[in-house]
């Protein structure tokens, strides 16, 4: 991760607070303040650790870390490298050759982890990877998980059913060996994000995202991989047999979620060095959507991809934390490619609950065109798709925690036979003269305002 903390810096994306704050809820409230940027906190309260947080705010930040050149198209090189990964997951070595210390019993204290809200039941671990060995010689299975801290050595892990929780049942009363990964590169945190089939290790998505060059080491009580490049690394199992509450914390809603009855993570070895940084997600910021709508958004252009012959963009929006609402711009060649591209956006991201359909002269980012779309070219008598009684997220409050919620779609495009210059929306035509003058009062307001 301190590679891309120097790239970040190099480019003029890094702001380092050198003022000592508390992992009580003072950096929670910078890190909220400025969620479209990369910050390190140089001074800690309670410990010697620098804190890095919003480190990727934003997709350029993102793209960033892959290496991608800014005209690059980032969903479309993620989804390549998810569709064709590495045959390997990396170039493996054994823990004794890894820089971090060794031998040294867990004590979470010495971590800056921060409690981010008021009424959060305490600190809570939000920028961990789980890595647990898959069945067979799979390799590691990775995966997000936030992590209420119960003591110097144990956790509450709040695990949803999928793949962490398959390798747990099938382990029956047996605990599970895990390793818990805190600041990666930037491929393997979001690979770990990614909702890939059962039995592909997201390390195969990662190395083929950097190119084959990821680099793993063995922890040092398991055969569980880990990056060389890793910050902070913890070892422990996880126990199915002991749950405890967890809860509340603010979730991706930026609301707080229930209480429940968790598994317990019991760790015995705990590495870092002593310039090693801490990461820290913050709960419903900018960062947690995109890595929450990245998965969806890749389901959704994969299913509209087969069902509509042109797409224009998908946007799901930023105020709905990029995973209830989606505009979707298409080109139609047929009356009922409108409801068609709403559905399939239904059945390909659970979550959504309400799809807006527009015509390819929308551009469905600009927000004033799609309602601009929807006064002149819906109406509700023949665009409207309602939806009752659907699988939705326990996330959102509305669905009273049931996950099973209502959806709304509108088709605001237009039949194909449609006479389009009667929806066409007037421009006025630029000469030079009126170019110069534009331009002379966009001085002007700059210069009163001190831009």
């Amino acid at each position: 991760m301190k590679d891309f903390l120097r790239l970040l810096a190099d480019q003029g994306k890094l702001s380092k607070i050198q003022k000592k704050l508390s992992c009580d809820i003072e950096i929670s409230s910078v890190l909220e303040r400025f969620q479209d940027r990369a910050l390190l906190f140089s001074h800690v309260s309670e410990s010697s650790l620098r804190l890095a947080g919003n480190l990727y705010g934003s997709r350029s930040t993102l793209a960033l870390g892959l290496n991608l050149n800014e005209d690059e198209d980032l969903l479309r090189h993620i989804a390549d490298c998810v569709s064709r990964p590495s045959n390997k997951r990396g170039a493996e070595s054994s823990f004794e050759d890894s820089a971090w210390n060794h031998n040294v019993s867990c004590d979470l204290t010495k971590l800056p982890i921060l409690k981010h809200f008021p009424l959060e039941a305490g600190k809570y671990i939000t920028a961990g990877i789980v890595a647990a060995k898959l069945p067979g010689n799979a390799g590691e299975n990775l995966s997000f998980h936030r992590m209420l801290v119960l003591s110097k050595d144990r956790v509450a892990a709040r695990i949803v059913p999928r793949h962490l929780d398959q390798i747990a049942s099938s382990a029956g009363s047996k605990k599970v060996p895990i390793s818990v990964i805190i600041g990666p590169p930037p491929a393997v945190f979001l690979s770990a994000s990614l909702q890939t089939e059962y039995g592909l290790s997201e390390y195969k998505i990662a190395n083929r995202l950097m190119g084959e060059k990821l680099e793993l080491v063995s922890s040092e009580n398991s055969d569980i991989y880990v990056p060389a490049d890793t910050e902070i690394v913890l070892e422990g199992n996880l126990d199915y047999s002991e749950k405890v509450r967890e809860g509340p914390f603010v979730d991706l809603t930026s609301t707080y979620d229930q209480v429940r009855e968790q598994p317990v993570i019991t760790f015995d070895r705990m590495h870092y060095n002593d310039d090693s940084v801490y990461q820290a997600v913050l709960a419903g910021s900018s960062e947690h959507s995109i890595f929450m709508g990245l998965p969806q958004e890749l389901k959704i252009r994969e299913a509209l991809s087969k069902a509509i012959p042109k797409i224009r963009g998908i946007n799901l929006t930023p105020s709905s934390r990029g995973y209830f609402h989606c505009i979707v711009s298409i080109h139609k060649t047929n009356d009922g490619d409108g409801k068609t591209a709403i559905m399939n956006c239904f059945a390909a991201s659970h979550p959504l609950k309400l799809v807006i359909a527009v015509d390819d002269d929308i551009d469905p980012f600009a927000l004033d065109q799609v309602e601009w779309a929807l006064a002149t070219r819906f109406q509700a008598r023949s665009g409207i798709v309602l939806i009752d009684g659907a699988r939705g997220s326990s996330l959102d409050p509305s669905s009273e925690k049931s996950a099973v919620t209502s959806k709304l779609g509108l088709d605001s495009t237009l039949p194909v036979k449609a006479e389009r210059t009667k929806f066409s929306r007037a421009m006025t035509e630029l000469t030079p003269e009126a170019s110069s003058a534009i331009s002379e009062i966009e001085s002007s307001q700059g210069a009163e305002t001190g831009a």
